[in-house]
């Protein structure tokens, strides 16, 4: 969310430089606009590296409950391993 506004701010300060010659505000505006840039892609990266977890922790757990016979932390697992596939996709 914070990326979003530092976008947004950033943009409104460009523009409000641009038009009254103040380059310095148009300079602070485009770097707050990259910082925002920056922060919403570390954030989605973040969110895939949860999902991809979840994935495998759902996978791995999954096959053991099952070679065991835990039917029902089976079933646990493969809706952890699910849930990080939603969340993957979603954030893509």
């Amino acid at each position: 969310m914070d990326g979003k506004y530092d976008q947004a701010a950033g943009n409104i300060k460009k523009n409000v430089g641009s038009a009254m010659g103040n380059e310095r505000m148009q300079g602070e505006g485009h770097a707050q606009h990259a910082q925002g840039q920056t922060s919403e892609t570390a954030s989605k990266a973040e969110g895939y590296v949860q999902g991809l977890t979840n994935q495998v922790k759902g996978a791995v757990g999954g096959a053991i409950n099952s070679l065991t016979g835990n039917t029902s932390g089976e079933a646990g697992h493969n809706a952890q391993q699910k849930a990080g596939s939603f969340y993957i996709i979603k954030i893509s």
